[in-house]
């Protein structure tokens, strides 16, 4: 017997299908979804229908010149309707406005010192989000939050921010919605990148891929299938504290010695660099200092880029993605790094699963990585993928 509730969702299903054939193709008339999703024409335009009530497309007229009856074009609005995504760090927190075809609205961008309270923080941003909102007076769809930590899925509580430790068991998602009334999404950072990839990247095409964050920690979002890797929790393809310096490791913000975490990132070359030269030093600083000439950062970086391709080798044979995308500033202080990187990761990978994963340097950023977070939260609350 078939289920009553079938056919519910599968109009839901078709609604995120039509969803996802504008967010990769771009502006389409209702024919043109037709044909790339393979949707009725009925449904489809049902299905667009749903979407315009719902503030997720806008259509407009096309070209006067055009030949015949055209119909009109169905776009993702990028001044009619905005989503807000925020990013908490352990130095400074932003706020960005966005369409939601992903196009960023940097003029708006907002950033702040990451104060010591987190009560303070969740004021502050509240405020500055209502403060955006009222600005603008265009309708705000919800916010992406991104936190460098471990996020607990089920209900939006972070169980730790090795380098925010304000936030550890808190809920910013909750609260912010709480004081903003606006609907909020908390994403880990890398995940987010992971979705900005699969949204808006190069990950749009791809079934299998990772993306690695290792600035000021190791984080790492994945699809597999064409799924996002999620787990019981949310915690899936956590490696950043996998222990590979068990004697004489720095001790980890999650409490453990030598985690990947404190030797593969921007953040472990800061602190070994700091530590030599016996002052406290950036990594704009360094970045500086090596480009003048006046500091030698061989020793550290050689380190630094050996740990992280061990983290990224691991990640091939545990995941055997096509592709990996990696975020980091390393890359940016000599122009060998990222090469050097690569062949150090291959050279310990698997040969069947290196020899067919492509490498490559990120092309997102955080502020769409927490646009893009909200973004998938809202398709999710249209209905599931249709593969």
């Amino acid at each position: 017997m078939q289920s009553p509730h079938r056919p519910s969702l599968l109009r839901k299903m078709n609604v995120r299908k039509v969803l996802e054939v504008i967010q990769s193709q771009g502006t389409l008339t209702r024919a043109d979804v037709m044909r790339c999703s393979g949707i009725s024409a009925p449904t489809v335009s049902k299905a667009v229908s749903a979407l315009l009530d719902a503030g997720l497309l806008e259509e407009r007229e096309t070209a006067e010149f055009s030949v015949g009856r055209p119909g009109k074009l169905l776009q993702l609005p990028r001044f009619s309707a905005q989503v807000i995504g925020v990013v908490l760090d352990w130095d400074y927190c932003s706020i960005v406005a966005s369409g939601l075809d992903g196009f960023l609205h940097e003029e708006k961008l907002d950033q702040f010192k990451t104060p010591s309270s987190y009560e303070e923080l969740i004021n502050i941003i509240s405020q500055k989000i209502m403060d955006l909102v009222k600005k603008e007076e265009i309708p705000a769809l919800g916010v992406g939050i991104t936190v460098p930590g471990l996020v607990n899925s089920n209900d939006g509580r972070i169980f730790l921010a090795s380098n925010l430790h304000i936030v550890d068991g808190q809920a910013p998602a909750v609260d912010i919605a709480a004081k903003t009334n606006l609907e909020c999404i908390l994403v880990q950072k890398s995940t987010s990148l992971c979705l900005s990839e699969k949204t808006y990247g190069a990950g749009q095409d791809l079934e299998d891929f990772i993306s690695l964050d290792v600035t000021s920690g190791f984080g790492m979002g994945a699809f597999t299938g064409g799924q996002l890797l999620d787990g019981q929790h949310g915690l899936a393809g956590e490696i950043a504290h996998i222990t590979v310096e068990p004697q004489g490791g720095r001790v980890c913000g999650c409490g453990n010695l030598g985690c990947l975490e404190t030797v593969a990132t921007d953040m472990a070359l800061t602190h070994y660099v700091s530590k030599r030269v016996g002052k406290e030093l950036d990594f704009d600083a360094i970045k500086e200092l090596v480009k003048q000439g006046e500091l030698d950062i061989t020793p550290e970086l050689d380190r630094t880029i050996e740990f992280l391709g061990i983290g990224v080798a691991a990640a091939i044979n545990i995941f055997n993605p096509s592709n990996i995308f990696i975020t980091s500033r390393l890359f940016d202080l000599q122009d060998d790094v990222f090469s050097r990187m690569c062949e150090l990761a291959k050279n310990r990978a698997l040969k069947p699963s290196s020899s067919s994963c492509e490498i490559e340097r990120s092309k997102g950023n955080k502020y769409l990585g927490a646009v893009a977070g909200i973004i998938n939260h809202l398709a999710n609350g249209l209905g599931p993928r249709l593969t």
